[in-house]
């Protein structure tokens, strides 16, 4: 018998003016033990879905189904109690964001400890134990210290293990994996995904994995529902979809999977368009003891230099904490240097004020992760593009309109969205207006910071396409951070990785894929997902000790140097530098 049965699923939901139809016909099991990926863009019907398997919609929901059955149970006739007993016990869910999923007012045990006496009669301190195991199995090394953290606390990566242990608290028949690594860094997602087929495999649970990444569905599943606008376009073994796709969306999806561009035709013999020399930024924070505050500098960027020619994409890659994002802020001197200099086509900008500095803003724009708080929710499209144009008194208030207007048009969206405000727009329809309003002045250097980690994998080629399209259209010179190297690979020119606030690779995009010298950059190109399932392997993840252990010794001839006991950075090929023990 199967465990999930969903036959004829229909979902609307009311709304002023009529209602929208999320749901249209669709139709799956899932049975023991099996892995089902769920895979579509954004707003395809995916997540409600299996909201509505679990009775979990709004009240605005109208849900009908031929059938809808978990455990052997009609979920549309369940009474309260068979709800307690099938949310839990019979299938768990793992949300996309765990920071909202836990309660902020209370501890990390308190909560899985909640859950677990919720479905099962055991006494507090037994429920704390068994907290304590489950944070265990899913690899977290400080237990007992978890044990009493409140979300806050946590890092993504380790909020997202601890969502996996309160999944697992009820030892449920079926785990529901909600896009469970969007946001994270592809090291840790790569962690989370390895868990949670290991968690499937030990506790004999079916999968559904919902995810828009065909990565994380080559990686974890043996049959693939594919989903577009509600509808179910085309279902069957994972290999079979990857490797003889039927309906012409998947092929679309699998397509923009493999998406390559052209490399920037620039000159590197010019002076850069953007230098940094001795960048660092170190932060004095304040540690309570007792009635005592000791202060201690956190060093978030440790000297770096970066040059970024004209014409030229180069990439910074790291994980969360590495710098990257510090860097750009830094470049744009949106965030204050603490050491170091800031090179504008030559000129130092570093120690401009406001006032001297508001000329350069023209020739530096950037383009911030999140578009959705990085636009103005009071004011319309044409205004928000417009903008920059207004505070740099460039044309008439018409001029500036009719600039907006032939902008958005230029970013791929119709002037009918002129009078739209940023709530009304799709995330990759928000950020080709952020886009168009950091591009409207025409700058030089663009610093785009993560601008598609959120987005689908169709959506996501679409910009990336667009940047490309207009950097070669524009002659920009771009500085691209990111934590996805897929992208990166088909995008960039060069590569500077990071890690703990210093750059430990930088080289040519094709040497660093092909050839990657420092144990950091290997381990990042190791945890990106496999595009094919038959690519699919077991990951061995290095710790900050394996990555000191396994960095280069050169030794190098200099007469009067003396070695240094700390790594730095060495040139071991033609714009090739990597991190280095250096012995005479």
């Amino acid at each position: 018998m199967s465990l999930v049965e969903i036959e004829d699923l229909r979902v609307s939901f009311r709304q002023y003016g009529g209602a929208v139809d999320a749901v249209r016909g669709i139709s799956f099991t899932v049975n023991e033990g099996e892995s089902l990926g769920i895979v579509g863009e954004s707003g395809s019907g995916k997540s409600v879905s299996c909201s509505a398997l679990l009775r979990l919609l709004p009240a605005t929901a109208e849900v009908s189904a031929a059938k809808l059955r978990l455990d052997g149970i009609d979920v549309a006739k369940a009474g309260r109690d068979d709800l307690v007993r099938l949310r839990g016990r019979a299938a768990a869910m793992i949300f996309q964001d765990p920071m909202t999923a836990f309660d902020p007012v209370f501890t990390i045990g308190h909560q899985i400890a909640e859950t677990i006496q919720a479905h099962r009669t055991v006494s507090r301190r037994d429920a704390l134990r068994e907290a304590e195991e489950l944070l265990q199995r899913v690899e977290i090394k400080n237990a007992s210290d978890v044990l009493t953290y409140y979300p806050h606390q946590l890092s993504g990566g380790m909020l997202q293990r601890a969502m996996i242990a309160m999944a697992l608290s009820c030892r449920p028949k079926v785990l529901i994996a909600d896009e469970p690594t969007t946001a994270l860094d592809v090291t840790i997602q790569a962690q989370i995904l390895q868990l949670i087929k290991k968690v499937q495999a030990e506790f004999g649970m079916a999968l559904i994995m919902i995810t828009h990444d065909l990565g994380v569905i080559a990686e974890t599943v043996d049959r693939v529902l594919v989903m577009y606008r509600g509808e179910v376009m085309e279902q069957g073994p994972v290999q079979q979809i990857f490797d003889a796709p039927q309906h012409d969306y998947t092929r679309q999806l699998l397509a923009s999977l493999h998406a390559r561009f052209e490399p920037s035709r620039g000159s590197d013999t010019d002076t850069p368009a953007l230098e940094l020399k001795g960048l660092a930024k170190t932060y004095r924070i304040r540690r309570r003891r007792g009635f005592r505050s000791d202060y201690a500098d956190f060093h978030a960027v440790r000297e770096i230099n970066l040059a970024l020619p004209r014409n030229r994409i180069v990439a910074i890659v790291g994980e969360s904490g590495s710098g990257k994002t510090t860097t750009g802020m830094m470049a744009m001197r949106l965030t204050d240097v603490s050491r170091g200099q800031i090179l504008v086509n030559g000129t130092d900008i570093s120690g401009m004020t406001p006032e001297a500095l508001k000329p350069w803003r023209k020739q530096m724009q950037i383009v911030f992760q999140d578009s959705y708080s990085a636009l103005d929710p009071m004011m319309t499209l044409t205004q928000i593009i417009a903008e920059p144009l207004h505070i740099h008194g460039i044309g008439t208030a018409r001029e500036q309109q009719e600039t907006a207007l032939s902008w958005l048009e230029r970013v791929g969206l119709d002037r009918t969205y002129a009078n739209r405000y940023p709530h009304e727009l799709s995330g990759g329809q928000r950020q080709r207006v952020a886009i168009a309003r950091a591009l409207v002045l025409e700058p030089s250097i663009l610093v785009a910071d993560e601008p598609t980690s959120a987005l689908d994998v169709t959506v996501k080629a679409q910009i990336i396409g667009l940047l490309k399209s207009l950097q070669a259209e524009m002659g920009l010179s771009m500085l691209f951070i990111s934590h996805d190297l897929s992208t990166v690979k088909s995008l960039t020119d060069s590569v500077v990785v990071m890690y703990r606030g210093r750059v430990v690779e930088e080289a040519p995009t094709e040497r660093i894929f092909s050839d990657p010298q420092h144990p950091y950059t290997r381990a990042l190109l190791d945890a990106v997902p496999a595009t094919n399932p038959k690519e699919k392997r077991q990951r061995t993840f290095l710790s900050a000790e394996d990555i000191m252990a396994q960095t280069p010794r050169y030794t190098v001839i200099q007469t009067g140097a003396a070695p240094h006991s700390e790594p730095q950075l060495v040139t071991i090929a033609p714009d090739h530098r990597v991190e280095a023990f250096v012995t005479n």
